[in-house]
C-alpha cells in the first residue's frame, strides 16, 4: 500500500504563526507534528509536540529521576502563566531542522523504518519540495486492523484460499 492512501491533510506552520496556532492544528488533526514552510511554502523543518513539551515542562533533571517521581508532584505542574506565556510563542522558536520525509509512492516499511531512525511517530509526505500530508503510527495500525478485520470477515463468508487481500497487495 502507498502511504499517499494514508496521508493525513494538515495545515503548515509559517512564520509568524505562534506555538497556540501549533497546537491547535495538531489537535485537530490528531498528528504530533507539522512542517513548517518558508515564504516559498518549501519545508525547511517542522515543529513537534514532544519537543515543545520538552522544553516548556521537563527540565533535563526531571529527566533522568522521572522513574522516582511521585504521583503528587504539584510543585511540579506546569503554571498557568507559562503555558499562556508558552502559547504565545513563535513556533519557530521550537523550530527543528531535521525533517522525516518520504514520497507519497513510498512503502508503509520504509516509512516506519525512517520514523525510528528519527524516534518519531509521524513522517511527512513530500513529493517535488511539496508538502502532502503526514502520516502517523497510529493511521497505519489503524489501517492494519481494518485490514485483517475485512480479511477475517470475508474468510468467514468465502470458502478458504486463492483470495488475495486488497488491503497489502503485493505489486503496489
Amino acid at each position: 500500500m502507498k502511504l499517499e492512501h494514508l496521508a493525513i491533510a494538515t495545515g503548515v506552520m509559517r512564520k509568524g504563526m505562534t506555538v497556540r496556532d501549533f497546537f491547535e492544528e495538531c489537535a485537530r488533526c490528531n498528528v504530533a507534528g507539522l512542517p513548517y514552510v518558508n515564504d516559498k511554502d518549501k519545508v525547511v523543518g517542522r515543529i513537534s509536540i514532544r519537543d515543545v513539551y520538552k522544553h516548556m515542562a521537563i527540565p533535563d533533571h526531571l529527566i533522568r529521576v522521572a522513574h522516582m517521581l511521585g504521583d503528587h508532584t504539584d510543585r511540579l505542574d506546569l503554571p498557568e502563566m507559562k503555558v499562556m506565556e508558552t502559547l504565545a510563542l513563535p513556533v519557530e522558536t521550537y523550530l527543528l531542522e531535521n525533517i522525516p520525509s518520504v514520497s507519497p509512492e513510498s512503502s508503509i516499511v520504509k516509512a516506519l523504518a525512517i520514523m525510528e531512525m528519527f524516534n518519531t511517530s509521524y513522517i511527512f509526505l513530500i513529493e517535488d519540495g511539496e508538502y502532502r500530508g503526514v502520516v502517523t503510527r497510529m493511521v497505519i495500525a489503524h489501517r492494519m486492523l481494518l485490514c485483517v478485520k475485512s480479511q477475517e470477515s470475508e474468510s468467514a463468508s468465502t470458502a478458504p484460499g486463492g483470495r488475495h487481500n486488497p488491503c497489502f497487495p503485493q505489486d503496489d
